[in-house]
């Protein structure tokens, strides 16, 4: 049958009493670009404040960073706060917001979403994802409302400053591929995937930038490719070794300036394609379930961190516009490095001596594991209040289990 007379049977399927109870609502196809608000005359709400920050960021943000901070504002922002007037957003009334938040279930894509968790029963790691969840949130809602302050539309610059994030610090990037298992996945997976992981692993590049590669992108003004705007309106230049280099030339050869780099058997762009198939390499690579293609990009950082690679390169080369994200994530890898440097340029006090201690230190230290909470003693949060203490509190908790 046509395309068109198996939408319809399908239709029809679905209209039936016993799957109706059974089926899911019908969602529509694509990306939501709306704001799920409509603009109100009367009193200044969060929602209009959202509304006007929206509307900004369609012209001012990337395609894909607009489409991120909509969604997170229709999924948390405007079913707690839409209707509020902003001069009703109080201490307690954002305190209350804040805990909603961190003690919902996450949503991923248009599955169930799960049940409410109380804050003393997340543990470690959902803790972690939920504040920095709640960080990216608060930055969006006090960024609206400081731009509405700044319009005229609210009076008080108070609605906005007192909005702090929650203390939260970044986890270290513990898991990444060695070179065997690099090599391992290469061979687990089918032959197109493998030249998109092999991609990945010589550039660092996300497999969204790798997808819209063209062969105009190789070899143009440097050694190395360049990678177009994706995540932000930056392009960047990547520079290769000579292996990897050789393996990108390999793959433009027969190919014209504004075709894909990287396509499927089928001849189609590997947008949304990669992740069922790269799934079912990791399994007979043997590699941990939760190993990802993102994942790659992480191996390739860590493996140049851990090279002693000057931590501006790293970042230059995954396109960030500093250090900071580099050295949070990736920062901890530099021990040899620094270990090598001072036992290179430290002047000793007194004669050197063999000391049998040291060597079995460092052997014990290679393998000591770092603790499973995240957040440190000191951080640049200023916040306080009623969620700030709820939040040490857990973390006194989580702090106790580890000890």
């Amino acid at each position: 049958m046509t395309y068109d007379q198996a939408l319809s049977a399908a239709t029809d399927w679905f209209k039936q009493a016993q799957i109706v109870a059974l089926a899911a609502q019908p969602y529509a196809v694509g990306i939501n670009s709306k704001l799920k608000y409509t603009k109100t005359n009367s009193r200044f709400t969060v929602g209009d404040a959202m509304y006007g920050f929206v509307e900004w960021k369609r012209i001012a943000a990337a395609p894909t960073y607009f489409e991120t901070t909509l969604s997170l504002i229709n999924c948390h922002i405007i079913p707690r706060l839409g209707d509020r007037p902003v001069e009703e957003l109080t201490q307690q009334v954002f305190t209350e917001f804040c805990l909603d938040i961190l003690e919902t279930a996450p949503k991923r894509g248009n599955q169930t979403q799960g049940a409410k968790t109380r804050l003393h029963d997340l543990d470690h790691e959902a803790l972690r994802k939920r504040k920095k969840t709640l960080n990216t949130v608060i930055g969006i809602l006090r960024t609206a409302i400081e731009m509405a302050w700044e319009n005229g539309d609210v009076e008080s610059e108070r609605s906005w400053r007192r909005l702090h994030r929650v203390p939260h610090a970044d986890a270290p990037r513990q898991f990444f591929l060695t070179r065997a298992q690099a090599k391992r996945l290469i061979a687990s997976c089918r032959p197109d995937l493998a030249l998109l992981v092999q991609a990945a692993l010589y550039t660092g590049c996300r497999v969204s930038e790798l997808a819209r590669m063209k062969a105009r992108d190789v070899g143009g003004n440097v050694y190395g490719v360049y990678v177009a705007p994706m995540k932000s309106y930056r392009g960047r230049y990547v520079i290769l070794p000579d292996e990897g280099m050789t393996f990108f030339l390999d793959q433009i050869e027969k190919l014209e300036d504004e075709q894909l780099v990287f396509r499927t058997a089928s001849e189609r762009s590997w947008a949304g394609l990669h992740k069922h198939l790269f799934k079912e390499a990791v399994r007979r690579a043997g590699l941990p379930e939760e190993f990802v293609f993102h994942g790659l990009r992480h191996t390739y950082a860590s493996q140049l961190v851990q090279a002693g690679t000057p931590l501006a390169i790293v970042a230059k080369q995954l396109g960030h516009s500093n250090t900071d994200t580099v050295s949070r994530t990736y920062g901890h890898l530099c021990c040899d490095s620094i270990e090598f440097e001072l036992s290179k340029r430290f002047a000793p006090l007194q004669q050197t001596r063999k000391d049998g201690r040291l060597k079995r230190l460092k052997a014990s230290l290679q393998n000591r594991s770092e603790p499973n909470w995240s957040w440190p003693l000191k951080n640049r949060s200023k916040s306080n209040g009623v969620l700030v203490e709820l939040l040490r509190g857990r973390e006194a908790e989580l702090r106790g289990q580890d000890t």
